[in-house]
């Protein structure tokens, strides 16, 4: 019988490959697995298994053509604590913003902050009081789509606290800035984003967890 049985991708021992719970018992300095359950990268250090740290990409949801919203599903999980959602490329079919909602939960979002114009000393103070949305989460224009969202505690079962950025840059040059939480104790897997008006066309919803040792 050829090495290739034994070793390998397709063989009887995938070397390395685990899950958090089936971590080898007795692993070596600098030994290295990969965790089919959290998706990541452990290396064990004599004392200790350690991690990967900073942003695991959990998925990258391609937007349609022409949608008036996307719903991310499976988009929070046990893994991670907090998120960061980036939304780029694409357009508008005009300016528009994308309202957040987590799961299907229609009230009870606060929030508040800023609208800042760069072309002029203007500040326009805003808020949300028990809403149906976290309100203008991204913004969209016939030039790009613009927005960073992050995410604590959505899958627990406590508030779920969010600080959001955009930037226009069609009609009007301005940036967004807001934070707030949602008023109840649920666990969320998927979130949708809304157009106020019109549709957007392409670009990408990428999904990030902030991973932890």
């Amino acid at each position: 019988m050829s090495i290739s049985a034994f070793m390998g991708a397709n063989s009887v021992i995938k070397p390395g490959v685990v899950t958090s719970s089936t971590r080898p018992s007795s692993p070596f300095v600098g030994q290295l697995i990969f965790e089919t359950d959290t998706n990541r990268l452990a290396a064990y250090n004599g004392s200790a298994w350690i991690t990967q740290n900073g942003l695991q990409l959990i998925t990258a949801q391609t937007i349609g053509s022409a949608v008036s919203s996307v719903t991310v599903s499976n988009a929070f999980n046990a893994t991670y604590d907090n998120y960061k959602i980036i939304v780029s490329g694409g357009v508008g079919s005009t300016d528009l913003a994308l309202n957040l909602t987590l799961g299907s939960t229609a009230t009870g979002y606060y929030s508040s902050g800023f609208n800042q114009s760069m072309t002029a000393a203007t500040i326009n103070a805003t808020n949300t009081n028990n809403g149906t949305s976290f309100a203008s989460a991204v913004y969209g224009s016939t030039n790009a789509l613009s927005g960073e969202i992050h995410v604590d505690n959505p899958f627990s079962t406590k508030r779920t606290m969010v600080r959001y950025w955009a930037t226009g840059s069609s009609t009007t040059y301005f940036v967004n800035q807001q934070q707030g939480f949602l008023n109840d104790a649920n666990s969320y897997s998927a979130f949708t984003l809304t157009c106020s008006t019109g549709t957007i066309t392409s670009g990408i919803i990428f999904v990030y967890g902030y991973a932890e040792i």
